[in-house]
């Protein structure tokens, strides 16, 4: 007899279609699902109630075992919150029609609104997101071949550095649009502001004496500016490519292994604010990396511009501030101060207490190096002993102040309910005529001071041949002199400073050149 082939269970000529259907062999499955989560259960019982055991082994206070507790459970909440931004973002990114079109959903926009400054390059994004697998593989090479031996030879501590995984994701960087600023004045050059946004999915660990640490998830956003200069009328037709961020770009770094610590609570917010600031001392103004494309070229102009200009910013007074002081529920006063900023350059005004119209009548002066691009940021805070309020914001394009000259308005706040604050701006243009230096009796700015420093040269080999944080350095040998640079390396040195003080800074500035 020939055997019958079993039937699915519910399809016709089943036996069972017709009657009571029984699962096949259930005991197997059921016990391949229980065992795993009761593993898990029995972990997680032996994980909370082993610091139970050793507090009361050790004899310690009730206190440090709360306290600990509630350490972790605040640790593993702000771990939530990274983790559901991470993925926000991705959400977004795979799906950014669907959101845009459901947050115009009922909108009824003008055919007249569109925005001509900032295009779409969704051709360079596909382009990208082609190339970067193979991108991902020379970074990989590089990171293996060119960074790991550097980083092992800086020191003998440091020679089991090893990268034990690199994995630079699918998701590649975006550009969500392009500016391209025109200048009658100069045809030599292109200006691009290019919108970066990077929310990768890398995986990088590393070990180090069998430490583990690594990165799982970066966000990166900011502005990078292309500068195209100057223009050739032969081949590469580009003498070289400058690139650096207008403002501060916004980091977010989600942590691995060892470095897993650095997304505690007050620590986290530390530690991507330093690797900020690691990335403004190399990229952004008035730091910036020029690559020359055109060989023998002397960059030296377009690697150290001169500023475009000093803009100063009078801090005069602010009315109807929001009243963020509070005591049993009863509305106070505040305390408010200012934060003016323009890329790295930051001031701080001194704090009115217990007002809500104070006047500074403070002067901050700033140096310019690109416009447009560059905006004047001010920020307004209620002081107080744990943590500052805020109490509004302001942007103003500094393209204006210079078409414009002086600027003397009241600024309404944004993102608060009330308050509204009084600037007065000067743009103030560089001329290169001694004579037109006049003195300020007001105290105020009147030049700026250019160094450049040309080379250097009888160098101690390293820093610790200076003595006490002094300029003494020890008497090297003829051989053991440092000659002078053959590339021309040049150091742009700008300040304010007022007219008395010229000539002390250029004699200061002749004995550097002079040695």
């Amino acid at each position: 007899m020939q055997a019958e082939e079993p039937c699915a269970p519910g399809a016709p000529g089943a036996p069972g279609a017709r009657g009571k259907q029984h699962a096949p062999g259930p005991e197997p499955r059921l016990s391949s699902q229980l065992l795993p989560e009761l593993y898990s259960f029995l972990a997680r019982v032996l994980f909370y109630l082993v610091p139970v055991y050793l507090a009361g082994y050790l004899g310690l206070n009730i206190i440090w075992l709360l306290l600990g507790a509630l350490l972790w459970m605040w640790w593993r909440r702000n771990r939530r919150g990274k983790l559901g931004r991470l993925a926000a973002a991705f959400e977004f990114l795979d799906n950014e029609r669907q959101f845009i079109s459901r947050e115009l959903l009922g909108q009824h926009l003008p055919a007249w609104i569109h925005f001509p400054d900032v295009e779409r390059v969704e051709w360079a994004n596909k382009i990208i997101s082609q190339i970067w697998p193979y991108l991902s593989i020379i970074m990989e090479n590089k990171f293996r071949e060119k960074l790991e031996p550097k980083i092992r030879e800086k020191s003998s501590h440091l020679r089991t550095f090893t990268f034990t995984k690199l994995y630079f994701g699918q998701k590649c960087p975006r550009i969500n649009g392009v500016k391209a600023h025109t200048n009658k004045h100069n045809r030599r050059q292109v200006v691009l502001d290019l919108q970066i946004c990077y929310i990768g999915d890398c995986e990088i660990s590393v070990e180090l004496q069998k430490i583990q640490a690594g990165v799982n998830g970066i966000q990166l956003q900011g502005t990078l500016r292309v500068i195209l200069d100057p223009l050739l009328e032969d081949k590469p037709f580009v003498g070289a490519v400058t690139v650096f961020f207008l403002q501060k770009p916004h980091l977010q770094i989600n942590w691995t292994g060892l470095t897993n610590l650095l997304d505690a609570p007050g620590i986290n917010e530390v530690s991507d604010s330093l690797l900020e600031d690691l990335i403004a001392a190399h990229l952004v103004l008035p730091n910036r990396v020029t690559v020359p494309v055109k060989k023998g070229l002397d960059v030296t102009n377009v690697r150290f511009p001169l500023p475009c200009g000093v803009i100063r910013v009078h801090l005069l007074e602010a009315q109807k501030l929001a009243q963020m002081d509070h005591f049993l529920g009863i509305r106070g006063k505040s305390d408010p101060y200012a934060k003016v900023s323009i890329g790295l350059q930051h001031f701080r005004s001194k704090t009115i207490y217990k007002n809500l119209n104070p006047t500074w009548n403070e002067v901050f002066e700033f140096i310019v190096y690109e416009v447009p691009g560059q905006d004047l940021e001010v920020d307004l805070y209620d002081e107080d002993t744990d943590r500052d309020d805020f109490l509004g914001s302001l942007q103003i394009c500094l393209g204006d102040v210079m078409t414009n000259r002086v600027v003397d308005e009241w600024f309404v706040l944004n993102d608060i309910s009330s308050g509204r604050l009084h600037l007065r701006l000067e743009w103030l243009s560089l001329i290169a005529d001694p004579e037109a230096l006049t003195d300020d009796h007001a105290g105020l700015s009147t030049a700026i001071l250019v160094v450049f420093l040309d080379s250097a040269c009888n160098l101690p080999r390293n820093p610790f041949d200076y003595l006490n944080g002094e300029y003494r350095a020890k008497k090297l040998s003829r051989c053991a002199k440092v000659g002078v640079c053959q590339q021309r390396p040049f150091f742009l040195c700008q300040a304010i400073c007022r007219q008395e003080d010229m000539y002390e800074q250029g004699k200061a500035a002749w004995r550097v050149a002079m040695g």
